[in-house]
């Protein structure tokens, strides 16, 4: 009887030691690794900031986004710049930072995400000649299964659409997981805004997008969302001023 609990002791205490080392080994992997998922993170969503603006397929993406993207940070009240460190801003956190951000009333939070930061990071891609040729806004709202992250690219009237971009979301792959089909995206292309994401085909309607087959309420979540973002709640006070010829 003893050899079997002196058996049992030292198997339960390999298997607390190999416990212990597991989590001290993860432990260090995570804060080690920290720095370079955080970059990775930050790169991604470059990689996507320059798709939109129409970079595909770029190898170099911290080289080619510094020398075609201005990134600018303005109140979202008054449409103006501020002098704020557009790198200070994470998509998913900051708006939670109660010092940033505010409560967003139930009947104005058509995109369904409850706060909103004060200010925000806008993008500005530049031609060959410097002018500003596109603006990108981030923007978010609920799907089906939650939040979707992307951005709008608008060309420099802040009216026609160039792109569409979602990089992170929980919607059903082949499904609502088509909003990155690059089909569905490029059908956005030389839309106006306001627009509207209808059942069946939207033909030559400027104003209209297809909706997605099979995925109703991802498609209302991206309709609402495009609506908060260019309208007075959102972007609305910056893209009067760009449609009065303030980027150029």
């Amino acid at each position: 009887m003893s050899s079997n609990n002196e058996s049992i002791g030292k198997t339960l205490g390999v298997v607390v030691s190999l416990c212990l080392v597991c989590a001290v080994v993860v432990s260090v992997a995570s804060v080690q690794l920290r720095p370079l998922q955080q970059a990775n993170k930050i790169q991604d969503v470059q990689r996507n900031i320059l798709a939109a603006a129409g970079f595909k397929d770029v190898k170099d993406v911290e080289a080619t986004f510094k020398a075609n993207i201005e990134p600018r940070v303005i109140d979202m009240k008054t449409g103006e710049y501020v002098d704020v460190d557009h790198s200070s801003f994470d998509f998913e956190s900051t708006k939670y930072d109660a010092a940033r951000s505010f409560a967003i009333p139930k009947e104005d939070d058509l995109a369904g995400i409850q706060r909103m930061t004060h200010n925000s990071p806008v993008y500005l891609a530049k031609d060959e000649s410097g002018q500003v040729s596109t603006v990108i806004l981030p923007i978010q709202g609920y799907g089906l299964w939650g939040v979707m992250f992307g951005f709008l690219a608008l060309d420099d009237d802040g009216q026609t659409i160039k792109a569409i971009q979602f990089y992170k979301h929980n919607e059903t792959a082949g499904l609502g997981g088509e909003i990155q089909n690059p089909k569905w995206t490029a059908t956005w292309n030389g839309k106006q805004l306001p627009v509207d994401i209808v059942k069946g085909t939207a033909g030559d309607n400027e104003h209209k997008i297809d909706g997605l087959s099979g995925a109703t309420l991802t498609s209302n979540g991206v309709d609402n969302t495009i609506d908060f973002w260019t309208s007075n709640k959102g972007f609305g006070p910056f893209l009067a001023k760009v449609r009065k010829g303030a980027l150029n």
